[in-house]
């Protein structure tokens, strides 16, 4: 732990403290009652988290685990107790396979690490018991029906305090803001929970009825899941690598705007953060701001790589582009949304841009959002003829510009951006003025 930097070590250290504080708290108010089911059933479930959790399925920061509804069933069979010693034992019996890591284990895991993930399972379940409760559940399976309203609260419950935990630390390491970071796991984390929520109370009846018995259709139901959310991840995952491919392809064929497509995302990511574009909206609009410069592929060298100034017929040709993109484009499946973007990319909001001569209303506030991103890229970028313009010129040309060329509230946002960072680079220039003066 002495190797995580101070912040990380101290809020691993308050999730310890948390997590035994709930525990010690919950049982002596009576909240967690110490009752002990049997061996079979106990060994039974830590089985099947064990291997739900080792069939865990991911992509990119992402995972998805069929864990949950196994959790789930535990809880309404056994109650807060049995199932927190089932997720915890059954978690650290995981063998779980990372590509370019190998196998991951308890024997090859921060002793740590190991403790923090199982107090971020712990912890959920001790203060979703306590909503629970206090909506009026009980733990008996005769009297399911009277439960549902309570378990959809625990469920909620316990995805916020999950996520939270796991979002702050994943803050604390990547720097990005933790606010960002939850919102965007509640969202998987709230499609896995609907779809582990019948699953596990499923689960739950099968094994009533059936015992041991229902062990078999148990492990079928968890298998055809996983296999469903392979598929999904997989399917995400060769969208993502086509995406990255036909990109690269752009950047490879541009000599001069190397990188060009990837900040030019970046940057409309930002713009789409400040106008406040669910996460849904933010994740195509990535998408689309990747490829709007697709259609080049289509460009003769001779033009796309000419370092002087374009004759007008050549410069109608590049103009062609976007329509070029779109017909690219529409060879792959499932990428329907980014066509309007990657077309009109180049439409100004007093209506002069190219390929239609659109305006106003007429364009999608993210199509205006590439466009002034694709824009700011090109003017801080060097050029064979000019170097990259200060970001003071820049705001000044946005200034100038909005209303015109940029739809207002977009170029506003941008703006706000810009005046954010020349705070935070007043405050860095400060600090190391106080450090020299005091040194």
């Amino acid at each position: 732990m002495k190797k995580l930097p101070k912040e990380q070590r101290i809020y691993v250290i308050l999730i310890y403290v948390l997590t035994a504080f709930f525990i010690v708290n919950a049982i002596d108010s009576g909240m967690i009652e110490l009752n002990f089911t049997g061996y079979n059933e106990l060994i039974l479930f830590i089985a099947l988290i064990g291997i739900t959790e080792s069939f865990t399925v991911a992509f990119k920061s992402i995972s998805f685990s069929t864990s949950f509804a196994v959790t789930i069933a535990a809880y309404i069979l056994f109650g807060p107790y049995m199932c927190m010693i089932i997720v915890s034992i059954g978690f650290l019996c995981r063998v779980l396979k990372v590509e370019g890591r190998g196998y991951i284990h308890i024997f090859n895991t921060p002793i740590f690490g190991t403790i923090f993930n199982v107090c971020a399972l712990v912890l959920p379940i001790i203060i979703s018991n306590y909503f629970y409760m206090i909506m009026g559940g009980t733990y008996s399976i005769n009297k399911f029906e009277y439960n549902i309203f309570p378990l959809i609260v625990f469920v909620i419950v316990y995805l916020i305090v999950n996520i939270l935990i796991m979002s702050v630390l994943m803050g604390l390491k990547t720097r990005k803001n933790i606010l960002y970071c939850f919102l965007g796991n509640i969202k998987i984390g709230f499609f896995n929970s609907v779809v582990m929520l019948p699953i596990g109370i499923l689960l739950a009846i099968v094994f009533t009825e059936y015992n041991y018995w229902g062990l078999i259709i148990v492990v079928f139901t968890v298998i055809m899941l996983r296999y469903t959310l392979l598929l999904y991840s997989n399917t995400k995952e060769q969208l993502t690598d086509t995406v990255e491919a036909l990109m690269n392809a752009i950047d490879a064929r541009d000599m001069y705007t190397e990188g060009h497509s990837r900040r030019v995302a970046e940057i409309s990511v930002e713009i789409a953060r400040e106008l406040k574009l669910s996460q849904w909206e933010i994740e195509k609009l990535h998408i689309a701001a990747m490829l709007h410069d697709v259609g080049k592929i289509g460009i003769s060298d001779n033009i796309l790589n000419k370092p002087g100034k374009l004759t007008d017929e050549e410069y109608n040709i590049i103009k062609e582009h976007p329509t070029i993109g779109v017909k690219i484009l529409k060879k792959i499946k499932n990428i329907d949304y980014v066509h309007k973007i990657v077309e009109q990319h180049h439409e100004r909001y007093d209506g002069k841009g190219y390929p239609h001569g659109l305006k106003g209303d007429e364009v999608d506030i993210q199509v205006y959002i590439v466009h002034l991103a694709d824009t700011v890229d090109a003017m801080t970028s060097d050029r064979p003829y000019r170097k990259g313009l200060s970001k003071a010129i820049v705001k000044a040309e946005i200034e100038k510009y909005s209303g015109t060329q940029f739809h207002p509230k977009v170029a506003n946002a941008y703006l706000n951006i810009l005046k954010r960072e020349e705070k935070m680079e007043e405050k860095a220039q400060a600090k190391v003025l106080e450090s020299s003066v005091t040194q």
